[in-house]
């Protein structure tokens, strides 16, 4: 017996069937890549964000910075050596400042130290070392309160201190209190480096009644404090209109 094969052929339909089906699976797997995709790409962003909210919460250095208060206060010092009957005279200088830090890890203020120089005056400016921290007293005067150190800033925190430098005079570098405009800075070690990694800047005007105070407390051998307005502090209480205001202050 002679067997016929048999032969199977799809229909116009069918094959128009079979395509679509094609189709629909190659557009499937292409959202599906897709959807695959962005995953992958929300996974990676929200690691990213993962890191830097571990960075800026726990892991971010120290970033102490400082600010000075509304005043500079100086005095007069005088030192008596009984073995010879000489007077060491020299300046003694009181600066309140805020040391801050918005980082949630602290950090340490290893040294001070304080310049001040008198504009357009020779290029001659006073380079000093802090010498002790001081506090202000009931009656307005400072007392010693223990011997300039390192300052701890814990994380998001401030710290307030005054810090004295002092300005021994010998005959070829005595400091000349005379009327005029002056600026101090302020350089700040958070760290035992070379350089500095804090700077600030302030202006102060000593003016002619200052310096008649200051001679007046050498000569009277007394070392009472006198106060200096720093920056736009230098402008006295005043009464003004409403539209000085807005020219002064509003924008």
């Amino acid at each position: 017996m002679t067997q016929q094969a048999l032969t199977l052929s799809l229909s116009p339909s069918q094959n128009i069937l079979t395509l679509n089906d094609g189709n629909a699976v190659q557009q499937t797997k292409k959202e599906t890549d897709w959807i695959v995709i962005i995953a992958t790409l929300v996974s990676i962003l929200s690691l990213v964000i993962s890191f830097a909210v571990a960075y800026t919460s726990n892991l971010r250095p120290a970033n102490i910075q400082l600010c000075f208060g509304r005043n500079l206060i100086f005095f007069p010092i005088l030192i008596d050596i009984p073995t010879n009957s000489q007077t060491i005279k020299g300046v003694g200088f009181n600066l309140p400042v805020t040391f801050y830090n918005w980082s949630p890890k602290g950090g340490t203020i290893q040294r001070i130290r304080f310049v001040i120089g008198r504009e357009n005056h020779d290029d001659k400016f006073y380079d000093m070392t802090w010498t002790t921290f001081v506090k202000i007293t009931s009656v307005g005067n400072f007392d010693n309160d223990n011997l300039a150190q390192p300052i701890a800033v814990k994380g998001i925190s401030s710290v307030n201190k005054v810090i004295r430098f002092d300005w021994i005079s010998e005959e070829s570098n005595s400091f000349e209190v005379k009327p005029g405009k002056y600026y101090i800075i302020i350089y700040g070690w958070t760290k035992n480096t070379k350089k500095p990694s804090l700077k600030h800047k302030a202006s102060l005007i000593i003016e002619d009644k200052h310096c008649t105070t200051f001679n007046d407390y050498v000569a009277a051998s007394t070392s009472r404090p006198i106060w200096l307005s720093l920056d736009e502090n230098e402008k006295p209480n005043q009464l003004l209109s409403r539209s000085a205001i807005e020219r002064l202050y509003e924008y």
